[in-house]
Protein backbone atom coordinates (compact mmCIF):
# COMPACT_ATOMS: atom_id res chain seq x y z
CA UNK A 1 0.00 0.00 0.00
CA UNK A 2 1.21 3.57 -0.63
CA UNK A 3 -0.19 7.20 -0.65
CA UNK A 4 -0.57 9.14 -3.81
CA UNK A 5 -0.67 12.86 -1.29
CA UNK A 6 1.53 11.59 1.74
CA UNK A 7 2.37 15.45 1.95
CA UNK A 8 -0.65 15.73 4.28
CA UNK A 9 0.56 12.77 6.61
CA UNK A 10 3.94 14.73 7.29
CA UNK A 11 2.05 18.42 7.42
CA UNK A 12 -1.49 17.72 9.56
CA UNK A 13 -0.60 14.60 11.76
CA UNK A 14 1.72 16.68 13.84
CA UNK A 15 -0.21 19.09 14.34
CA UNK A 16 -3.06 17.45 15.34
CA UNK A 17 -1.26 15.61 17.68
CA UNK A 18 -0.33 18.43 19.10
CA UNK A 19 -3.27 20.12 19.35
CA UNK A 20 -4.90 17.36 21.13
CA UNK A 21 -2.28 16.87 23.43
CA UNK A 22 -3.15 20.66 24.98
CA UNK A 23 -6.68 19.67 24.98
CA UNK A 24 -6.30 16.16 26.56
CA UNK A 25 -4.03 17.67 29.43
CA UNK A 26 -5.33 20.94 30.06
CA UNK A 27 -7.23 21.41 33.63
CA UNK A 28 -10.72 22.29 34.07
CA UNK A 29 -11.14 25.70 35.66
CA UNK A 30 -12.73 24.20 39.09
CA UNK A 31 -9.25 22.57 39.98
CA UNK A 32 -7.45 25.40 40.22
CA UNK A 33 -9.71 26.07 42.95
CA UNK A 34 -10.81 22.52 44.34
CA UNK A 35 -9.29 19.24 45.13
CA UNK A 36 -9.53 16.35 43.04
CA UNK A 37 -10.93 14.12 46.06
CA UNK A 38 -13.74 17.07 46.65
CA UNK A 39 -14.58 16.98 42.96
CA UNK A 40 -15.21 13.52 42.94
CA UNK A 41 -17.13 13.54 45.96
CA UNK A 42 -19.63 16.41 44.11
CA UNK A 43 -19.77 14.87 40.95
CA UNK A 44 -23.18 13.10 39.87
CA UNK A 45 -22.47 9.59 38.28
CA UNK A 46 -22.21 10.02 34.63
CA UNK A 47 -23.97 7.95 32.63
CA UNK A 48 -22.74 8.94 29.34
CA UNK A 49 -19.14 8.98 27.79
CA UNK A 50 -16.99 11.42 29.50
CA UNK A 51 -15.30 14.09 28.25
CA UNK A 52 -11.80 12.70 27.77
CA UNK A 53 -13.00 9.86 26.28
CA UNK A 54 -15.15 11.57 23.61
CA UNK A 55 -11.82 13.80 22.76
CA UNK A 56 -10.13 10.66 22.34
CA UNK A 57 -12.64 9.28 19.67
CA UNK A 58 -12.26 12.93 17.99
CA UNK A 59 -8.57 12.51 18.08
CA UNK A 60 -8.67 8.71 16.37
CA UNK A 61 -11.58 10.33 13.78
CA UNK A 62 -9.21 13.59 12.93
CA UNK A 63 -6.07 10.86 12.33
CA UNK A 64 -8.25 8.65 10.32
CA UNK A 65 -9.64 12.06 8.30
CA UNK A 66 -6.05 12.80 7.79
CA UNK A 67 -5.06 9.35 6.26
CA UNK A 68 -7.98 9.61 3.40
CA UNK A 69 -6.76 12.86 2.62
CA UNK A 70 -3.36 11.26 1.75
CA UNK A 71 -5.49 8.64 -0.50
CA UNK A 72 -4.33 5.06 0.19
CA UNK A 73 -3.96 3.12 -2.93
CA UNK A 74 -2.74 -0.60 -3.96
CA UNK A 75 -0.57 -0.14 -7.06
CA UNK A 76 -1.53 -3.15 -9.11
CA UNK A 77 0.78 -3.39 -11.57
CA UNK A 78 -0.04 -6.79 -13.25
CA UNK A 79 1.90 -7.48 -16.65
CA UNK A 80 -0.23 -6.94 -19.72
CA UNK A 81 -1.29 -9.81 -21.52
CA UNK A 82 -1.39 -9.80 -25.51
CA UNK A 83 1.70 -7.13 -25.77
CA UNK A 84 4.57 -8.27 -27.60
CA UNK A 85 8.09 -7.09 -27.49
CA UNK A 86 9.80 -6.19 -31.11
CA UNK A 87 13.15 -8.18 -31.01
CA UNK A 88 15.43 -8.33 -33.80
CA UNK A 89 18.69 -10.53 -33.66
CA UNK A 90 21.55 -9.95 -36.08
CA UNK A 91 24.10 -12.89 -36.77
CA UNK A 92 27.93 -12.79 -37.55
CA UNK A 93 28.09 -14.73 -40.69
CA UNK A 94 31.59 -13.68 -41.90
CA UNK A 95 33.12 -14.97 -38.38
CA UNK A 96 35.43 -17.90 -38.98
CA UNK A 97 34.29 -19.36 -35.12
CA UNK A 98 30.58 -19.58 -36.94
CA UNK A 99 29.30 -23.12 -35.17
CA UNK A 100 29.91 -21.19 -31.69
CA UNK A 101 27.87 -18.19 -32.92
CA UNK A 102 25.35 -19.99 -33.87
CA UNK A 103 24.96 -21.96 -30.89
CA UNK A 104 24.79 -18.50 -29.15
CA UNK A 105 22.70 -17.68 -31.67
CA UNK A 106 19.85 -20.46 -30.96
CA UNK A 107 20.78 -20.06 -26.85
CA UNK A 108 19.24 -16.43 -27.31
CA UNK A 109 16.07 -17.39 -29.56
CA UNK A 110 15.42 -19.06 -26.44
CA UNK A 111 15.54 -16.83 -24.10
CA UNK A 112 13.26 -14.19 -26.10
CA UNK A 113 10.36 -16.58 -27.00
CA UNK A 114 7.43 -15.64 -26.38
CA UNK A 115 8.02 -12.09 -28.02
CA UNK A 116 8.14 -10.66 -32.17
CA UNK A 117 11.73 -11.78 -32.75
CA UNK A 118 13.18 -10.64 -36.69
CA UNK A 119 16.17 -12.92 -37.29
CA UNK A 120 18.52 -11.25 -39.98
CA UNK A 121 22.14 -11.78 -40.50
CA UNK A 122 25.18 -9.62 -41.61
CA UNK A 123 28.31 -9.96 -43.82
CA UNK A 124 29.41 -7.12 -45.41
CA UNK A 125 25.68 -6.38 -45.72
CA UNK A 126 22.56 -7.15 -44.05
CA UNK A 127 20.25 -9.55 -44.91
CA UNK A 128 16.50 -10.65 -43.28
CA UNK A 129 16.06 -14.55 -42.87
CA UNK A 130 12.35 -14.13 -41.34
CA UNK A 131 9.77 -11.56 -40.58
CA UNK A 132 8.54 -11.06 -37.25
CA UNK A 133 7.14 -14.16 -35.85
CA UNK A 134 6.83 -15.93 -32.38
CA UNK A 135 7.33 -19.72 -33.76
CA UNK A 136 10.68 -20.17 -31.99
CA UNK A 137 10.51 -24.38 -33.41
CA UNK A 138 10.44 -22.22 -37.37
CA UNK A 139 13.54 -19.79 -36.19
CA UNK A 140 15.30 -22.60 -34.54
CA UNK A 141 15.43 -24.33 -37.84
CA UNK A 142 16.61 -21.07 -39.94
CA UNK A 143 19.62 -20.51 -37.62
CA UNK A 144 20.57 -24.35 -37.65
CA UNK A 145 20.50 -23.87 -41.63
CA UNK A 146 22.37 -20.72 -42.29
CA UNK A 147 25.58 -20.70 -43.98
CA UNK A 148 28.25 -19.04 -42.86
CA UNK A 149 30.00 -16.34 -45.38
CA UNK A 150 33.76 -15.30 -46.38
CA UNK A 151 32.72 -11.93 -47.03
CA UNK A 152 34.46 -9.57 -44.42
CA UNK A 153 31.24 -7.87 -42.03
CA UNK A 154 30.56 -4.48 -42.62
CA UNK A 155 29.38 -2.25 -38.95
CA UNK A 156 28.50 0.61 -40.58
CA UNK A 157 25.86 -0.73 -42.67
CA UNK A 158 24.93 -3.03 -39.77
CA UNK A 159 25.09 0.18 -37.51
CA UNK A 160 22.81 2.08 -40.29
CA UNK A 161 20.31 -0.41 -41.45
CA UNK A 162 19.66 -1.46 -37.60
CA UNK A 163 19.03 1.93 -36.75
CA UNK A 164 16.33 2.10 -39.09
CA UNK A 165 14.15 -0.97 -37.06
CA UNK A 166 12.73 0.85 -33.98
CA UNK A 167 13.08 -2.58 -32.43
CA UNK A 168 12.59 -2.90 -28.40
CA UNK A 169 15.18 -4.58 -28.53
CA UNK A 170 18.68 -5.04 -31.02
CA UNK A 171 20.88 -8.35 -30.48
CA UNK A 172 23.81 -8.46 -32.03
CA UNK A 173 25.53 -12.22 -32.48
CA UNK A 174 29.57 -12.38 -32.74
CA UNK A 175 32.60 -13.59 -31.43
CA UNK A 176 34.05 -10.40 -31.81
CA UNK A 177 33.47 -7.94 -28.89
CA UNK A 178 32.84 -4.72 -29.98
CA UNK A 179 30.50 -1.78 -28.62
CA UNK A 180 27.72 -0.24 -30.49
CA UNK A 181 25.08 2.38 -28.73
CA UNK A 182 21.38 1.25 -28.33
CA UNK A 183 22.28 -2.82 -28.92
CA UNK A 184 23.21 -5.76 -26.95
CA UNK A 185 26.05 -7.50 -27.80
CA UNK A 186 26.38 -11.90 -27.49
CA UNK A 187 29.94 -12.91 -27.51
CA UNK A 188 29.52 -15.41 -24.39
CA UNK A 189 27.55 -17.82 -22.90
CA UNK A 190 27.50 -15.36 -19.98
CA UNK A 191 25.27 -12.51 -22.13
CA UNK A 192 23.00 -14.21 -22.93
CA UNK A 193 21.92 -14.66 -19.60
CA UNK A 194 22.38 -10.30 -19.43
CA UNK A 195 20.03 -10.63 -22.70
CA UNK A 196 16.99 -12.11 -20.53
CA UNK A 197 17.47 -10.41 -17.81
CA UNK A 198 17.40 -6.84 -19.46
CA UNK A 199 13.91 -8.41 -21.75
CA UNK A 200 12.86 -9.06 -18.30
CA UNK A 201 13.47 -5.47 -17.22
CA UNK A 202 11.60 -4.18 -20.18
CA UNK A 203 8.50 -6.20 -20.15
CA UNK A 204 8.49 -4.64 -16.74
CA UNK A 205 9.13 -0.74 -17.43
CA UNK A 206 6.15 -1.02 -20.08
CA UNK A 207 3.66 -2.05 -17.23
CA UNK A 208 0.73 0.23 -16.42
CA UNK A 209 0.09 1.16 -12.52
CA UNK A 210 -3.78 0.61 -11.54
CA UNK A 211 -4.63 2.75 -8.18
CA UNK A 212 -7.01 0.35 -6.15
CA UNK A 213 -8.53 3.09 -3.78
CA UNK A 214 -8.92 2.88 -0.06
CA UNK A 215 -9.77 6.26 0.95
CA UNK A 216 -13.43 5.52 2.07
CA UNK A 217 -12.17 2.85 4.32
CA UNK A 218 -10.60 5.05 6.98
CA UNK A 219 -13.31 8.25 5.85
CA UNK A 220 -15.96 5.53 7.19
CA UNK A 221 -14.52 4.76 9.87
CA UNK A 222 -13.64 8.39 11.21
CA UNK A 223 -17.76 8.92 10.56
CA UNK A 224 -18.70 5.71 12.77
CA UNK A 225 -16.86 7.26 15.66
CA UNK A 226 -17.61 10.69 15.28
CA UNK A 227 -21.32 9.61 15.36
CA UNK A 228 -20.49 7.96 18.64
CA UNK A 229 -18.73 10.45 20.01
CA UNK A 230 -21.75 13.09 19.14
CA UNK A 231 -24.60 11.06 20.40
CA UNK A 232 -22.54 9.91 23.83
CA UNK A 233 -23.56 13.82 25.29
CA UNK A 234 -25.65 14.94 27.51
CA UNK A 235 -28.91 16.78 27.42
CA UNK A 236 -27.74 19.34 28.52
CA UNK A 237 -25.01 19.18 25.82
CA UNK A 238 -26.08 17.13 23.19
CA UNK A 239 -25.73 18.20 19.29
CA UNK A 240 -28.00 17.25 16.64
CA UNK A 241 -26.06 15.08 14.08
CA UNK A 242 -28.28 16.06 11.17
CA UNK A 243 -27.29 20.24 12.39
CA UNK A 244 -23.14 19.62 12.42
CA UNK A 245 -23.72 17.38 8.95
CA UNK A 246 -25.62 20.42 7.55
CA UNK A 247 -23.51 22.81 8.74
CA UNK A 248 -20.50 20.50 7.46
CA UNK A 249 -21.69 20.90 3.71
CA UNK A 250 -22.25 24.36 3.67
CA UNK A 251 -18.73 24.44 2.95
CA UNK A 252 -17.33 23.42 -0.38
CA UNK A 253 -15.13 20.54 -0.16
CA UNK A 254 -13.37 19.42 -3.07
CA UNK A 255 -13.50 15.26 -3.22
CA UNK A 256 -9.84 14.86 -4.66
CA UNK A 257 -10.62 11.53 -4.94
CA UNK A 258 -13.87 10.40 -6.15
CA UNK A 259 -15.26 6.87 -6.86
CA UNK A 260 -15.92 8.33 -10.40
CA UNK A 261 -12.26 9.00 -11.13
CA UNK A 262 -11.49 6.08 -10.86
CA UNK A 263 -13.61 5.09 -12.74
CA UNK A 264 -12.03 7.41 -15.39
CA UNK A 265 -8.78 5.38 -14.06
CA UNK A 266 -9.83 2.04 -14.93
CA UNK A 267 -10.90 2.94 -18.80
CA UNK A 268 -7.93 4.01 -19.35
CA UNK A 269 -6.31 1.23 -18.54
CA UNK A 270 -8.55 -0.90 -20.46
CA UNK A 271 -8.09 1.67 -23.26
CA UNK A 272 -4.11 0.51 -22.93
CA UNK A 273 -4.60 -2.70 -22.62
CA UNK A 274 -6.94 -2.98 -25.69
CA UNK A 275 -3.77 -1.28 -27.55
CA UNK A 276 -5.83 2.21 -27.85
CA UNK A 277 -2.71 4.51 -26.63
CA UNK A 278 -4.08 7.49 -28.11
CA UNK A 279 -7.61 7.11 -25.90
CA UNK A 280 -5.57 5.97 -22.81
CA UNK A 281 -3.19 9.10 -23.06
CA UNK A 282 -6.58 11.29 -23.31
CA UNK A 283 -8.08 10.04 -20.25
CA UNK A 284 -4.69 9.96 -18.37
CA UNK A 285 -4.19 13.47 -19.28
CA UNK A 286 -8.16 14.47 -18.16
CA UNK A 287 -7.43 13.17 -14.86
CA UNK A 288 -4.53 14.85 -14.62
CA UNK A 289 -6.08 17.84 -14.74
CA UNK A 290 -8.05 17.22 -11.58
CA UNK A 291 -6.01 15.00 -9.37
CA UNK A 292 -2.34 15.06 -10.81
CA UNK A 293 0.40 12.72 -9.38
CA UNK A 294 3.33 11.11 -10.24
CA UNK A 295 2.21 7.91 -11.38
CA UNK A 296 -0.88 9.77 -13.36
CA UNK A 297 2.06 11.07 -15.44
CA UNK A 298 4.30 8.48 -15.34
CA UNK A 299 1.17 6.28 -17.12
CA UNK A 300 0.56 9.26 -19.45
CA UNK A 301 4.12 9.26 -20.86
CA UNK A 302 3.73 5.29 -21.36
CA UNK A 303 0.67 5.78 -23.03
CA UNK A 304 2.37 8.38 -25.35
CA UNK A 305 5.50 6.01 -25.44
CA UNK A 306 3.62 3.26 -27.24
CA UNK A 307 1.75 5.51 -29.50
CA UNK A 308 5.03 6.56 -31.20
CA UNK A 309 4.56 10.08 -30.03
CA UNK A 310 8.81 10.01 -28.32
CA UNK A 311 9.11 13.95 -27.97
CA UNK A 312 5.59 13.81 -25.49
CA UNK A 313 6.77 11.27 -23.71
CA UNK A 314 9.77 12.50 -23.09
CA UNK A 315 8.40 15.55 -21.73
CA UNK A 316 5.82 13.87 -19.02
CA UNK A 317 9.01 11.89 -18.27
CA UNK A 318 11.20 14.14 -17.36
CA UNK A 319 8.43 15.71 -15.10
CA UNK A 320 7.50 12.64 -12.85
CA UNK A 321 8.92 13.89 -9.27
CA UNK A 322 8.65 10.91 -7.15
CA UNK A 323 10.64 9.28 -3.99
CA UNK A 324 9.67 5.85 -4.87
CA UNK A 325 12.46 3.85 -5.50
CA UNK A 326 10.87 1.54 -8.19
CA UNK A 327 9.30 4.38 -10.58
CA UNK A 328 12.41 6.04 -10.47
CA UNK A 329 14.69 3.22 -12.01
CA UNK A 330 11.15 2.50 -14.03
CA UNK A 331 11.10 6.18 -15.43
CA UNK A 332 14.88 6.73 -16.11
CA UNK A 333 14.82 3.30 -18.01
CA UNK A 334 12.12 4.76 -20.17
CA UNK A 335 13.55 7.97 -20.35
CA UNK A 336 16.57 6.75 -21.94
CA UNK A 337 14.52 4.15 -24.59
CA UNK A 338 12.35 7.69 -25.47
CA UNK A 339 15.53 9.55 -26.13
CA UNK A 340 17.20 6.92 -27.83
CA UNK A 341 13.78 6.94 -30.24
CA UNK A 342 14.12 10.26 -30.71
CA UNK A 343 17.48 10.48 -32.01
CA UNK A 344 16.65 7.50 -34.58
CA UNK A 345 13.52 9.55 -35.60
CA UNK A 346 16.41 12.47 -36.34
CA UNK A 347 18.53 10.06 -38.46
CA UNK A 348 15.78 8.94 -39.74
CA UNK A 349 14.77 12.50 -41.33
CA UNK A 350 18.53 13.50 -42.35
CA UNK A 351 18.68 10.12 -44.04
CA UNK A 352 15.55 10.96 -45.96
CA UNK A 353 16.39 14.37 -46.51
CA UNK A 354 19.78 13.53 -48.08
CA UNK A 355 18.21 10.82 -50.39
CA UNK A 356 15.56 13.51 -51.57
CA UNK A 357 18.65 15.71 -52.28
CA UNK A 358 20.68 12.58 -54.08
CA UNK A 359 17.42 11.90 -56.09
CA UNK A 360 16.56 15.63 -57.66
CA UNK A 361 20.84 16.03 -58.15
CA UNK A 362 21.16 12.17 -60.20
CA UNK A 363 17.34 12.11 -61.15
CA UNK A 364 17.32 8.60 -60.39
CA UNK A 365 16.21 6.76 -57.84
CA UNK A 366 18.22 3.69 -57.17
CA UNK A 367 16.64 0.45 -55.38
CA UNK A 368 17.81 -2.59 -54.00
CA UNK A 369 16.99 -5.89 -56.06
CA UNK A 370 16.63 -9.51 -53.67
CA UNK A 371 19.73 -11.64 -54.13
CA UNK A 372 19.71 -15.52 -53.34
CA UNK A 373 22.17 -16.59 -52.17
CA UNK A 374 23.90 -20.35 -53.24
CA UNK A 375 23.68 -21.44 -49.53
CA UNK A 376 21.26 -23.84 -47.87
CA UNK A 377 19.10 -20.64 -46.28
CA UNK A 378 17.46 -18.57 -48.73
CA UNK A 379 18.59 -14.69 -47.52
CA UNK A 380 17.24 -11.69 -48.69
CA UNK A 381 19.27 -8.44 -48.48
CA UNK A 382 17.77 -5.52 -47.46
Amino acid sequence: MSFLHPEFLFWLLPLSFLLFYFWLTQKPLQNRWLSEAVLEKLRAPETTMGLKGRNILFLVSSVLIILAMAQPVIIDSTPIEGKELHVVIAIDRSNEHFEQIRSLARSTLYSVLGENIELMAYDEKLYEIAPRSNDGGILGELIRHLAPSDKPSNRDVLTEKLAQRKADMTIIITSIPFKMEGMMLVASPSDVLVVHEKLLELRNNHRIQAHIPLFFYPLGLAMVLILFALSSMSKRQSVSVGIVLFALSLFPMNSHAGILDFKELIKAREAYEAGEYEKAERLFARHQMKHDSPQVRYNRANALYMSGRYERARYWYERVYTADPMLQKRLRYNLEQSRAKIEMSKADRKKIEKRDQQIQTDGVNSTMQPKRLPRETKLFEW
